[in-house]
């Protein structure tokens, strides 16, 4: 089954911000731009996940066996947790760039795991599978690691943004990661309040 993000109503929220003509620093998402003064506490809090997400493993690591994606589903619980930390920190500023950004990798997080719980997995197999690291189906293990790369593109997309807030450089990535762009506009469904709009889209990146 194809995957593809949706993120209709954080991408109508940027389009808002675009029509706001603002003096600071650019903010690249999917279709769509706008500009952003990011404040003190934003920039402190942006640097925070600069340090605290790039080093999860699960953001550049290859898997091979069902082991490796369930170690994998561990730690996007882990950065779940991180990702709500932050919003929590930003409750004052939660109509700002950071906080957008935020809640798209959080949202990418849960669009994942949803669609990971449609593969589901009869428990016994794993169960009758204690001496092999391989219990999915193939086709399933498949789609997982498809769909996990792409969670992986997503939320390094996002924090190439939240290095412009913080005002540090973008974190490095794995070769097999990186992109001819800033976001694989393949990925995402382009919502049809930027279609209709061609006002909003003429300051978006580029791409349709």
């Amino acid at each position: 089954m194809e995957f593809k993000f949706n993120f209709d109503k954080l991408l109508g929220k940027a389009a808002d911000k675009a029509k706001k003509h603002i003096d600071g620093v650019t903010i690249k998402l999917p279709f769509i731009s706008f500009s952003v003064k990011p404040t003190d506490i934003e920039r402190k809090v942006a640097r925070e996940l600069l340090v605290r997400l790039p080093d999860k493993r699960v953001l550049s690591s290859k898997e091979c066996c069902d082991n490796c994606i369930d170690n994998s589903l561990a730690s996007l619980q882990e950065i779940r947790s991180i990702l709500v930390e932050a919003q929590v920190k930003l409750t004052d500023f939660h109509d700002g760039g950071l906080y957008l950004l935020v809640e798209l990798m959080a949202e990418g997080v849960r669009q994942f795991i949803t669609f990971k719980e449609r593969l589901c997995v009869d428990p016994s197999l794993k169960d009758e599978a204690q001496f092999t690291d391989f219990y999915r189906p193939r086709d399933i293990q498949s789609e997982y690691f498809e769909v996990l790369e792409q969670l992986r593109f997503h939320i390094h997309s996002c924090l190439t943004q939240v290095a412009t807030i913080a005002d540090m450089e973008t974190p490095k990535i794995a070769s097999y990661l990186k992109a001819n762009e800033e976001w694989m506009l393949s990925l995402y469904h382009k919502p049809q309040q930027l279609i209709d709009n061609q006002g909003v889209t003429s300051g978006s990146t580029g791409c349709s």
